[in-house]
């Protein structure tokens, strides 16, 4: 049930290539709306070619925040994202728009509406889940890299390649704000969200993702990895493209692109797994049915009024 005294939002998520970028726009248009980014590569500067960000002429106008928000070597939290977040989300309310998250980064979107109280929190099933993807996705030595960044003394009594026991110690510090803190209950969630997953068939999302990978290499992928590589070291560098060019930066296209692009299609299977089984109320909706996409959020809007 919709509570009115708080701020409406809506949260458009999906995989890779699916098209939430599209969407959100054709939302934003109709809903005079604001896009609040969700993705945990787009925050980082330079990071444009392989990361999917929408150029200015492509939003028309149409503000898109949490962008191009910290350089490649920052250190940057899900507390952090969801701080900002929130105020990115309240103001463009407070000025009429209507907020709407958008990105493929599950953690981030599960701990800004799920109420998480970061200072004491001892389990999260939602967070377990997504870090658990990222290990899958980025494997267990730069997970326990992350965790020696956040808390040393764990990380020293815990091998590189146990990630059962990484993964739960990044928890108790991403769900609690410390090392080794207790819980707290979960509090109210902040607003009153619309939660969208867009989906489509799997063999069309698969020929969308070799596509889009396609056309990052042709519009110069290589060349802006190997402008990056002073941040080779760097978390921003395990995104998806940038790892494999930075890995081997004078393989053939021939050799990296059909990696890059098996990489990402294995990486859309997961994050579909995930945003199946986040805890979240929540719709899928194809990525294609923009006129259902469009009903579902007039409902929500004239909800409560």
């Amino acid at each position: 049930m919709v509570q009115a005294h708080r701020i409406k939002t809506v949260a458009l998520l999906g995989c890779t290539a699916v098209g939430k970028s599209a969407a959100a726009l054709k939302l934003a248009e109709r809903f005079n709306g604001e896009l609040i980014g969700a993705d945990s590569m787009q925050i980082y500067r330079g990071f444009d070619i392989g990361t999917g960000k929408l150029t200015e002429a492509e939003c028309g106008g149409i503000t898109h925040r949490l962008i191009d928000i910290v350089d490649g070597d920052a250190e940057f939290s899900v507390g952090e994202y969801v701080e900002l977040a929130k105020r990115a989300i309240e103001d463009a309310a407070a000025r009429g728009k209507l907020p709407i998250i958008v990105g493929g980064t599950g953690l981030y979107v599960y701990s800004l509406l799920s109420g998480c109280n970061f200072a004491d929190a001892p389990r999260n099933d939602g967070v377990r889940n997504a870090l658990k993807a990222d290990s899958h996705f980025l494997g267990a030595a730069v997970m326990h890299a992350l965790l020696e960044k956040v808390d040393r003394r764990s990380a020293d009594g815990i091998a590189v390649n146990d990630v059962k026991r990484t993964v739960r110690a990044l928890e108790i510090f991403a769900v609690g704000g410390a090392p080794k803190s207790a819980a707290a209950v979960k509090a109210e969630p902040p607003f009153d969200a619309l939660t969208i997953v867009l989906t489509l068939p799997r063999e069309l999302l698969y020929s969308r993702i070799d596509a889009r990978v396609k056309k990052m290499f042709d519009d110069g992928l290589e060349d802006e990895v190997r402008s990056l590589m002073q941040y080779k070291d760097c978390g921003s560098m395990q995104a998806l493209g940038y790892k494999q060019i930075a890995e081997a930066p004078t393989a053939p296209r021939s050799v990296t692109e059909p990696l890059v692009a098996q990489k990402t299609r294995n990486y859309a299977k997961r994050q579909t797994t995930y945003f199946k089984n986040m805890k979240l109320d929540k719709q899928f909706i194809d990525a294609r049915d923009y006129a259902e996409l469009f009903s579902r959020v007039s409902a929500f809007l004239e909800e409560g009024k």
